[in-house]
């Protein structure tokens, strides 16, 4: 059952988890006028997690077009028991036992020449010097950024090349959503009646090899019957050049972070030409105090 996501295709309704609340409707969370950036992850107490996820913290203002779910695979109750609720500016879904993962095929990659860029080698030796240390001959699970729209309408999906390959903050996430919007069929964007609850989320992996029973993580369920026939993408619904550039073999100009290259605008603001009222943005939030070291490198499930 599990297979790679694309532009066009229906993501059936399950139940997943937060640190706060147990159960809830992945619909229900898509209901609204803005679609949702789905940031998979490792878990909570990972460096390249920790990373991103402050990252989106202080810039969580910057994001107008769509809203934020990080995916990260940690238990609630690691998380709730660090963090307070509403601490965080956007949402965190729990996937501990990596189901959502193994569904939407997340690849892993044990060479880490072939996953590592510059900047995820600087992230880890950083952490290093702070007690962080890798396991031994372990895999690296790759990342993914989907972008979905109401009753489960994929807008954008990209697996990540290398650890680093997603969006580097949510100005990056804003200026993507700003600029594929407006190119997709109207009928993904429209609401849609959501498909029944199925009763286990085990069942689509039924033909496939066994999963590990999820004590704390998502409860019920993907339903495992195929998502219809995507319809043809619009120009702009695929996006193939990644949030990130492997390093090159040779000595070069330093990492290459092709989402970030084009942030620039977003340091000043236009100005008006006419004494028009503007557009009124919600200002950034300044970061609140999220203490991640309470988890404790590698803590994870």
């Amino acid at each position: 059952m599990a297979k790679r996501l694309r532009a066009g295709d229906v993501i059936p309704e399950f139940r997943f988890d937060t640190p706060y609340h147990p159960q809830q409707s992945f619909y229900e969370l898509l209901e609204g006028d803005k679609p949702v950036f789905l940031v998979f992850l490792r878990n909570f107490g990972h460096p390249l997690t920790r990373h991103y996820i402050m990252e989106y913290i202080k810039s969580a203002g910057s994001l107008h077009s769509a809203r934020l779910v990080c995916v990260v695979k940690t238990k609630p109750q690691a998380i709730s028991k660090a963090i307070p609720e509403g601490a965080m500016p956007y949402g965190l879904m729990c996937d501990a036992e990596g189901v959502l993962s193994r569904f939407f095929a997340i690849p892993s990659e044990k060479s880490r020449m072939k996953c590592f860029s510059l900047k995820a080698m600087k992230i880890i030796n950083e952490a290093k010097k702070q007690g962080f240390r890798p396991q031994p001959g372990e895999e690296w699970p790759l990342p993914l950024t989907l972008l979905v729209g109401p009753a489960g309408r994929v807008l954008l999906a990209h697996y990540g090349a290398t650890l680093t390959d997603l969006p580097e903050d949510c100005m990056a996430m804003e200026e993507l959503a700003a600029d594929l919007l407006p190119t997709l069929p109207g009928e993904w964007l429209a609401a849609a009646p959501a498909a029944p609850v199925a009763d286990s989320f085990s069942a689509a992996f039924e033909a496939a090899a066994p999963a590990e029973p999820a004590e704390d993580g998502l409860g019920a369920a993907l339903e495992p019957a195929e998502p219809a026939e995507p319809a043809a993408e619009a120009p702009g619904a695929s996006f193939d050049t990644g949030f990130d550039v492997p390093p090159e073999p040779a000595a070069g100009n330093g990492e290459e972070e092709s989402f970030g290259a084009s942030l620039a605008e977003f340091d000043i603001p236009a100005a008006p030409a006419a004494p028009a009222a503007p557009e009124v943005h919600p200002e950034a939030p300044s970061a609140p105090a999220v203490d991640l070291s309470a988890l404790g490198f590698g803590a994870g499930k």
